[in-house]
């Protein structure tokens, strides 16, 4: 009917744009995967970055792959491309339901995991990268806090991140313009807040998922039909 017809188009355009920004989405992830491994300070001693970046670069590619089979399935309305779309569509469903509910099962110990990794930075500011000292600074800089606990968590004098005048040695830096905080409370609240923000997109990708799915399936039920009645 004509109605199908018009239906079937518009879940066709849909599709078509979706995919798109999944395809840039993909590159993206790749991309921020394939930056933390070159850019970062941390090295193959270290199995747990390893396999983070790893896991982040598997979606990335699996993210891109969906968005051109599904670019290519709604141009091409190929049945063998909707159902390589479809079984891709229903992995990354497993993936994303499975890290949805790992990140709200394991929401404490991963804060844990980061404060604790903070606060050996911080022990160790002056015996790590450059990279690991810029970590430190930029987060003491934007929460205005000092050290883990406070200032005395340093061994000797605290850096100049932890003074609120730019380009000022602790030593130098005024009373008023010193962060006698620790940063622990407002890591926490940061963490908590990235963990939510998560969540959320990954509840939101569930559901624009589902109704990819559910879209491929009725343009591929109607497609089939068509040939038949062709």
């Amino acid at each position: 009917s004509p109605t199908m017809v018009v239906l079937k188009d518009f879940l066709r355009v849909f599709l078509l744009i979706i995919n798109t920004l999944t395809v840039v989405i993909g590159i993206a992830i790749i991309a921020v995967a394939i930056l933390s491994f070159l850019n970062s300070s941390l090295n193959i001693d270290q199995p747990m970055f390893i396999i983070t970046v790893s896991v982040i670069l598997i979606i990335g590619f699996l993210v891109l792959a969906i968005g051109i089979f599904g670019c290519i399935s709604s141009i091409t309305q190929s049945i063998v491309l909707s159902n390589v779309y479809s079984f891709l569509l229903a992995i990354l469903f497993l993936v994303e339901a499975i890290t949805l509910i790992f990140v709200l099962a394991r929401e404490k110990v991963t804060t844990q995991v980061a404060l604790d990794l903070y606060n050996d930075r911080v022990k160790g500011y002056t015996n790590g990268t450059e990279a690991e000292e810029m970590a430190v600074d930029v987060v003491q800089e934007n929460l205005e806090c000092c050290g883990f606990e406070g200032p005395g968590d340093y061994k000797g004098s605290p850096p100049e991140s932890c003074c609120g005048v730019e380009d000022t040695a602790w030593i130098d830096c005024p009373e008023f313009a010193k962060y006698m905080e620790g940063c622990e409370d407002g890591l926490r609240k940061v963490i908590g807040g990235a963990q939510d923000l998560i969540a959320a997109v990954l509840g939101f990708a569930l559901l624009l998922n589902v109704v990819s799915i559910a879209s491929a399936c009725y343009i591929k039920r109607n497609t089939a039909q068509y040939d038949k009645m062709a």
